[in-house]
């Protein structure tokens, strides 16, 4: 559980690591001054924005749809309006991680109030968007699939689908629409604003138009409510029976045992499958890490060394995995069931978990400048394969003493 808290506010953690990394690109209207420094730091909270109001529109597309509380509809008549409002509120309440950490990009604002402010009613205006325009459509998706009046459009882009399918299929993409014209609508209004038009400040506040509508459609009415699980019966229903076995049992990167020798195969199933489904907030540290060390090394190409620690750390974290899951085993288990091949298994698995943050970031670095990009996947390389045989081998205390010495030795050397 504690752990889980922790994963919980990763966003903003990971949004103040990246804050000092991303000087000579996303923040790099603090070289500007007059109206070029207001567009410029209100293009960069809008793409902050966009971002918040998809994370969240998704999310809430997310509780609705596969949210724990779905099954209550399968066998209780629930009241709508209560419903709705337990939706909504359990939508806002889980978003305060992410709207915490885009506002943290607020931060070089502060020193400008004018621009602060309308960088903080975009962000919260979008979240509000994201929120309500996330659980509000879904949830009226049924009932807008039935209404005649939406026949002729849902006509052009449904397929084979039956409508009130098409509907649900395409509520997060309408969720998602809705919310990025409310956002660039808003970014327009505000730099109207700054630079001198005092009505325009009322435009700031575009997004919470579709907040509104989010929030009117959610309070939909009992009928719409008792379609929605039949309805999503029927669509998974479809994709259970496409779906094979091996499919609905597939974990991230089991694509590769077969690609293995044949002795390593079972077991390195055994350990990628248990690693994603009980440690999957640790090996996904590794496209957080990923992001960090590519903006590290986009902002300035000669910030290898930073792009490389940064690289090494994340993969030092996700080397983590090696010893957790080993802490999980109960002793008398491996000696009953043997695996000659376990700790190779648990290198190899630790090896592949830690490859996105090497090669996303030398592919970013690429882009910039090619010399440098070769330098971080040497070393990325280099380092992470000793971690992944340390963390095979060691349990976490001297893991986490030794992989401190690969990271320095591996970024400064």
């Amino acid at each position: 559980m504690g752990a889980q808290r922790w994963f919980r506010w990763a966003p903003v953690l990971a949004a103040l690591a990246a804050l000092p990394l991303l000087g000579d690109s996303l923040l790099s209207f603090r070289h500007l001054e007059g109206a070029d420094q207001v567009s410029g730091a209100l293009g960069m909270v809008a793409r902050v924005a966009l971002l918040l109001t998809a994370v969240l529109a998704l999310r809430g597309y997310d509780l609705v749809v596969r949210g724990p509380d779905r099954g209550t509809l399968d066998l209780h008549p629930v009241p709508p309006v209560a419903y709705a409002r337990a939706r909504l509120c359990r939508a806002a309440l889980e978003a305060t991680p992410a709207v915490a950490a885009a506002l943290v990009f607020l931060l070089p604002l502060l020193q400008t109030p004018a621009l602060l402010v309308a960088g903080a009613v975009l962000l919260l205006s979008a979240a509000a968007a994201g929120v309500g325009l996330g659980v509000g459509i879904n949830l009226a998706a049924p009932g807008l699939g039935a209404d005649r009046g939406m026949a002729g459009v849902l006509d052009a882009v449904r397929g084979t689908n039956p409508r009130v399918q098409a509907a649900l299929l395409w509520a997060p993409a309408a969720a998602l629409f809705l919310g990025g014209i409310g956002v660039l609508g808003a970014t327009a209004a505000l730099e109207a604003a700054l630079a001198g038009r005092w009505w325009a400040w009322l435009g700031g506040g575009l997004p919470l138009v579709g907040a509104a509508l989010g929030v009117r459609l959610a309070h939909t009415d009992g009928n719409t409510l008792a379609r929605l699980p039949a309805v999503l019966g029927e669509v998974e229903a479809s994709w259970a029976a496409s779906e094979s076995a091996e499919e609905g049992a597939a974990v991230y990167l089991d694509w590769v045992v077969p690609r293995l020798p044949a002795q390593w195969r079972l077991e390195t199933l055994r350990v990628l499958r248990h690693g994603w489904r009980g440690e999957r907030g640790w090996v996904s540290l590794s496209f957080v890490g990923s992001a960090l060390a590519a903006a590290a090394g986009f902002s300035d190409p000669s910030r290898s060394t930073a792009a490389t620690l940064v690289v090494l750390t994340t993969a030092a974290a996700v080397g983590l995995v090696g010893p957790r899951l080993r802490a999980r085993e109960p002793e008398w288990l491996m000696r009953a069931l043997p695996a000659p091949g376990r700790s190779l298994a648990v290198g190899v698995s630790l090896w592949l978990w830690m490859q996105p943050v090497v090669l996303l970031t030398a592919a970013a670095m690429a882009v910039r400048n090619g010399p440098s990009a070769a330098d971080v996947f040497v070393r990325g390389e280099g380092g992470v394969f000793a971690l992944a045989l340390l963390g095979a081998r060691l349990p976490t205390a001297g893991y986490a003493a030794v992989a401190g010495l690969v990271v320095a030795a591996g970024a400064f050397s």
